[in-house]
């Protein structure tokens, strides 16, 4: 009975509303993808990426993982402490992030193509965290309604600001200040939602209830960081390569196929996470297994990708040429390597919050160790066998797709102890 209800009405409903939404705001990126590829050459999505790759790895090590206590506490009282927890560990990470920009800035930073920059870096770090535990108070509530508008509220900022700033001739400072407007849209949003919960949120917790939430909690910090930082480290390691390597058209045509191709993973696969996460947490409470609702999960998954991995294998580089315009060949033809990949990632991202409600965290830092150390081999292999930075993309893709299988297993094996 539960998961009938579960899944056709909750479930279903919910996974639906987010995708919906979602699928505006992957529309608008998609439709401007023509001007923006005239706009903007790969070397200037390179020097984003550049910025993005560090900064999607202070992210996840920011917050500690705690967001995750907001979906776990059985009352609201506690999952309002946890926001708490997110934001000042958030702040603390980001006045160290200031000192790091400081140290490295004459030796590293300012030759990179990204520069000046980074001087943001720590403000971005901040954001992070009132975004973080937004999304998942929001989450709580169900409010997904919100969660939708204000992606479609940054996704509209990006890509407008991005052509009208293209059109100037702004280059890769054009993508750079797009990017940082639209992560503001995503922050001041949730400052507001947080606002709307003051009774879950004040009084400000005590020091007492931080340290008894972190005590409650501490699997986060200690299993779950060392795992999403490795996965965080493992899906930026293209970025950090290329760039050491001096390809920075190739690191800019990587980094727009890879976002491209992988915009309904993300927009998909990241409503159903959303959703998943809530209705799973719940029928194993009330029932020790979830196994059944990972399988029509990731079957579902399967049937919405498919179709579009096999186009992208057969016609990414005829599709990015003619859409995007001649520069961008490069772009397809990584695409095409990524495909399958990303096919793979689609169905086991959502799966893969299973270890956070079933206390197998542990389990997830040991395979994200053994990830880690499977894709070092195999970046390593692809240099020495190919000796090119296509030949990293090969081994990239390669190397996740055979994590992915791995965790399809570990995860249905958790499923139902």
């Amino acid at each position: 009975m539960y998961l009938r209800q579960g899944w056709q009405s909750s479930f279903l409903r919910a996974v639906t509303m987010l995708s919906g939404g979602s699928g505006v705001a992957l529309a608008v990126p998609v439709l401007a993808a023509p001007i923006l590829g005239r706009l903007y050459t790969p070397a200037d999505y390179g020097a984003l990426a550049q910025y993005m790759g560090p900064a999607a790895v202070l992210a996840v090590l920011a917050s500690l993982q705690f967001q995750h206590a907001i979906i776990a506490e059985k009352a609201d009282r506690g999952a309002g402490s946890a926001v708490w927890l997110v934001v000042l560990s958030t702040l603390v990470a980001a006045g160290l992030t200031a000192l790091i920009v400081a140290a490295l800035w004459a030796p590293v930073l300012t030759g990179t193509a990204a520069g000046p920059w980074f001087v943001v870096l720590p403000l971005n770090v901040a954001g992070t965290g009132v975004i973080a535990s937004g999304t998942f108070l929001a989450n709580r509530h169900r409010r997904y309604r919100f969660i939708i508008l204000v992606q479609i509220g940054s996704t509209l900022t990006t890509v407008a600001m991005s052509i009208i700033l293209g059109l100037l001739s702004w280059g890769a400072n054009g993508l750079l200040s797009a990017y940082f407007l639209g992560q503001a849209v995503q922050t001041l949003g949730y400052l507001w939602l947080l606002r709307s919960f003051r009774t879950t949120l004040w009084p400000r917790p005590s020091a007492r209830r931080l340290r008894a939430l972190v005590r409650r909690h501490w699997k986060f910090p200690v299993y779950t960081l060392p795992s999403e930082f490795s996965g965080q480290v493992n899906m930026q390691v293209p970025i950090f390569v290329l760039s050491a390597l001096g390809a920075d058209a190739t690191l800019g045509a990587f980094t727009r196929a890879r976002q491209l191709v992988s915009m309904p993973v993300t927009v998909v696969g990241g409503s159903v996470a959303q959703v998943f996460r809530r209705e799973a947490a719940e029928m194993y409470r009330n029932t020790g297994s979830c196994r059944v609702l990972m399988l029509r999960t990731a079957g579902w998954l399967l049937a919405v990708g498919l179709g579009p991995c096999v186009l992208f294998m057969l016609l990414a580089p005829w599709l990015f040429t003619t859409y995007l315009g001649t520069a961008w060949r490069e772009a397809g033809e990584i695409a095409r390597i990524l495909a399958p990949m990303l096919l793979l990632r689609l169905i086991v991202s959502p799966l893969t919050t299973v270890f956070y409600f079933t206390g197998t965290q542990a389990l997830d830092l040991q395979l994200m160790i053994g990830s880690t150390v499977l894709m070092a081999f195999c970046l390593g292999l692809g240099w020495t066998i190919g000796g090119t930075a296509l030949s990293i993309v090969w081994a990239f893709s390669g190397g996740y797709g055979a994590i992915y299988l791995m965790y399809i297993i570990a995860t249905f094996k958790v499923a139902a102890p």
